[in-house]
């Protein structure tokens, strides 16, 4: 096998229903672009592990199935991506799939045709336990090309499986932006989105190529497990900080005019309710301070009535 181009990782935890689905989207691609795919069993409770042993027969050589001898959470992640050797990464958990058997070849082309881009994305369906559309929308950019105002806005370039990004700057940026780290956890689709921008273009190709699985109830998503108290609402807060101390040291005055419009809305959200991190005075006090106060202070007020304004026109505004 020619040594590959893209690979592609998926990370299977408590997806046995849906797992055969995942891999059979991957399964199906044409692309002229030798691939390798690295699956991470990380011992589900569920039956996981035994619809992947029935089907692996079914693969060519390029599929690696790795079955874990105990729980790595995370780390099932990183050391898929430290098994990669192609020059562009994708990642497809093990509850969403593809619909489109051309994705990765276009992706990978357009990529290859424009070296200013850093990424690629595309839009998704959003479906339910049955595969299914569930009616959702996701908050897709409609723009060809992502943006700094798109992100303070929280529309997504694409959902994570819908990515197709160039390994070594994504890896670098992920490393560097970790190094500021504060918060305990955040979605990491919100954190690629931001630093992606900080080195280059993102493209959002309007199509729908695949499919993300939203099950609030019971799954093991992000969106299924969060619960809104006094330590989320400190993780969104730390994570805005985080994304400033990462921006001054990229030196790009864009990202950082960006990343404190995000935190100084995140700070301000969290300062009012019935869940606080912080008094409105000193959280006021602290907005005084910069030099572009007023300007971050209406751009509070400006997010509320832009998102209010799409989801009254049935856009998606977040999930």
């Amino acid at each position: 096998m020619d040594a590959p181009v893209i690979s592609v990782i998926v990370t299977v935890y408590n997806h046995g229903p849906y797992v055969e689905r995942c891999l059979r989207g991957i399964l199906m691609q044409r692309c002229d672009h030798p691939f390798e795919v690295w699956v991470g069993e990380d011992c589900s409770p569920d039956d996981s592990r035994e619809v992947m042993r029935r089907i692996e027969p079914e693969f060519p050589d390029n599929f690696h199935f790795l079955y874990r001898e105990h729980n790595l959470g995370d780390d099932n992640n990183t050391d898929l991506i430290a098994r990669c050797s192609g020059r562009y990464l994708a990642i497809c958990e093990g509850d969403d799939f593809w619909t489109y058997e051309g994705k990765l070849q276009e992706q990978v082309d357009f990529l290859e045709a424009h070296p200013e881009y850093v990424a690629c994305y595309h839009h998704c369906t959003v479906v339910g336990e049955d595969s299914l559309p569930n009616g959702e929308r996701y908050p897709d950019c409609l723009a060809d090309d992502y943006s700094f105002r798109e992100n303070f806005l929280c529309t997504m370039p694409g959902q994570t499986s819908t990515s197709v990004v160039r390994m070594r700057p994504y890896l670098a940026q992920k490393e560097r932006f970790l190094s500021f780290k504060r918060f305990d956890s955040y979605p990491e689709d919100r954190r690629n989105a931001f630093i992606l921008l900080t080195v280059g273009k993102v493209k959002v190709f309007q199509e729908a190529w695949g499919a993300y699985r939203h099950v609030t109830h019971g799954g093991t998503s992000y969106s299924a497990q969060v619960k809104v108290s006094e330590t989320y609402a400190r993780n969104e807060v730390l994570f805005g900080q985080t994304l400033v101390d990462y921006a001054l040291a990229s030196g790009n005055p864009e990202a950082v005019d960006a990343a404190r419009r995000t935190y100084y809305r995140l700070l301000l959200k969290w300062s009012v309710g019935r869940v606080r991190v912080a008094s409105l005075a000193d959280s006021l006090r602290e907005l005084a301070r910069e030099p572009h106060a007023l300007r971050y202070l209406l751009s509070v007020p400006r997010w509320y009535a832009i998102l209010g304004v799409r989801a009254l026109a049935g856009r998606g505004v977040t999930l």
